[in-house]
C-alpha cells in the first residue's frame, strides 16, 4: 500500500523514525521505508554521530530535529504532534536501529484501515535467533504487569513497531518518559476499552558488537519499576467505588445476583492467597474480579486469608500437598520449614517452588469450592425479602 493506493483524507498514516545515534543502521531503514511511498518524519533526538549528515544526504524525508537528548517518549511526542499538525491521521513508528522489517509496514496499514481507531501492535517472535535473554525477560515481565493494570493481554508489550491514532493518542496524557510511554500508552488504552490489534512481525539482531543500544539497565529498570508502581496504584484507585461496604452490603440484601457475585469474589480471592504471589494478592485479585464481573471487594478479602499467621499454614499444606502429588510421599519436615523461615528463603525457591505452586493451586481450588457455597448460603439466609407489590386482598 502506497501513499497513492490510500483510500481517502480520512486516512492519512505517516511514517514516523526516532532516532539517536544510529548512523550504521538509519540510512537502510529510511531507504526501505522511502520504497514504500508514504510520508516520513524523522526525529533526530539530539543525535551525536554521523546522523545529520546522513539525513542531509538523503534529504526526501521530515527532519524534526531535538538540539539535545530528551528519549524516545519526547521524540514521538514530537511527531505525534507534528504529524497531526500536517493533517495526518495515523502514526507508523518503526526503530531506526535496523531491527524491523520495513517492508510489513502496507500490511500493518491495512490492518489500520480495517481497524482505524485500534493500536495496531507489533509482535516479534522471542525464539528469533540472537534474541537477547534480558529483552525476553523485561518483555515478559513487562507484558505481566500490564495484565495487572488492565486486564489486558499482550504478547509484546515493548515492540517499538507500531500504529497509533494520532487524536486519541495525543489527547492521552502518559506520565512514563523514554521507554516507559509505549507499556504505559497500551495501559491506558486498555482502561479507554480501545482496541488493540496484535501481528506478527519478522524481527533481526545484529551481531553484538554491531548493535547499538541506548537501554541503561539499572536507570531504565528502575524508571519502568517507578511506572508500573504507579500505574498499578491509579488501577487499584479505578475499583474505588466498587470497594464500600455499605453498598456492597445494601446490593446483597436486596439482589440475588449480587450475592452470587460477593461468594464468587470471596471464593476467588482466597484461591489467589493460596498461591506463592505474595505482595501482589490483592491487586491480582482486584483485576481477575474486574474481567470476571464478580465483587472486588469480596475478592480483595478473601485474598486477606494470605496474612500471618495463616500464611504459615497455608504455604505448609500447599507445600505437602505439591509434594505429595508429584513424588508420591511427604516432604521432609525440615523441607517444610525451608518454604518458611526467612533464613531458607534460597533453598525454598531451589527446593520447594515446584511444589508450593502445584499444592498451592489444589489447596485454592478446594477451598475457593468450599468457600463459594457456604457464603451463598448464609448471604442467602439474611437476604431482604423483596416488597410485595400486590395490593390488599377483596
Amino acid at each position: 500500500m502506497t501513499q497513492n493506493e490510500l483510500p481517502s483524507t480520512s486516512f492519512r498514516p505517516v511514517v514516523l523514525v526516532p532516532t539517536f545515534n544510529n548512523a550504521g543502521t538509519l540510512g537502510d531503514v529510511l531507504e526501505r521505508v522511502g520504497q514504500l511511498g508514504i510520508a516520513t518524519f524523522v526525529i533526530n533526538d539530539g543525535s551525536t554521530d554521523e546522523t545529520a549528515h546522513i539525513l542531509q544526504k538523503i534529504g526526501s524525508e521530515t527532519i524534526l530535529p531535538h538540539p539535545s537528548k530528551q528519549g524516545k517518549a519526547a521524540a514521538l511526542r514530537t511527531g505525534f504532534i507534528a504529524a497531526a499538525q500536517n493533517g495526518f491521521t495515523h502514526a507508523v513508528t518503526i526503530d531506526a536501529d535496523g531491527q524491523h522489517d520495513p517492508e510489513q509496514i502496507p500490511t500493518m496499514l491495512e490492518m489500520a484501515l480495517a481497524h482505524p481507531e485500534a493500536i495496531i501492535l507489533g509482535v516479534r517472535d522471542e525464539r528469533g535467533p540472537g534474541y537477547p535473554f534480558r529483552s525476553r525477560f523485561g518483555r515478559r515481565f513487562s507484558n505481566y504487569l500490564l495484565w495487572l493494570e488492565s486486564g489486558l493481554i499482550v504478547r509484546d508489550s515493548q515492540c517499538g513497531m507500531r500504529i497509533y491514532p494520532l487524536p486519541w493518542t495525543i489527547s492521552t496524557e502518559c506520565a512514563a518518559g523514554r521507554y516507559g510511554f509505549e507499556t504505559e500508552i497500551l495501559t491506558r488504552a486498555a482502561w479507554a476499552e480501545r482496541a488493540i490489534v496484535q501481528t506478527e512481525i519478522n524481527c533481526r539482531y545484529l551481531p553484538r558488537e554491531q548493535r547499538v543500544s541506548h537501554f541503561r539497565p539499572l536507570v531504565d529498570s528502575a524508571r519502568a519499576i517507578k511506572m508500573h508502581a504507579r500505574l498499578l496504584r491509579l488501577a487499584v484507585a479505578r475499583h474505588a467505588p466498587h470497594l464500600s461496604p455499605t453498598r456492597a452490603w445494601r446490593q446483597m440484601r436486596s439482589r440475588p445476583e449480587s450475592r452470587n457475585q460477593f461468594a464468587a469474589g470471596l471464593a476467588m480471592g482466597v484461591f489467589f492467597a493460596c498461591l506463592p504471589i505474595y505482595g501482589v494478592q490483592g491487586i491480582v485479585s482486584l483485576v481477575a474480579a474486574r474481567l470476571c464481573g464478580v465483587n472486588p471487594l469480596a475478592a480483595l478479602a478473601g485474598s486477606q486469608l494470605s496474612m500471618p499467621p495463616l500464611s504459615a499454614v497455608l504455604v505448609f499444606v500447599s507445600v505437602a500437598a505439591g509434594h505429595f502429588l508429584l513424588h508420591g510421599s511427604w516432604p521432609d519436615p525440615a523441607l517444610l520449614y525451608a518454604a518458611h523461615g526467612s533464613w531458607h528463603i534460597t533453598a525454598m525457591f531451589r527446593a520447594v517452588i515446584l511444589d508450593w505452586i502445584v499444592g498451592g493451586v489444589l489447596l485454592g481450588l478446594v477451598l475457593a469450592a468450599l468457600t463459594y457455597p457456604i457464603v451463598r448460603a448464609l448471604l442467602g439466609r439474611g437476604a431482604r425479602a423483596p416488597a410485595s407489590s400486590a395490593g390488599p386482598s377483596a
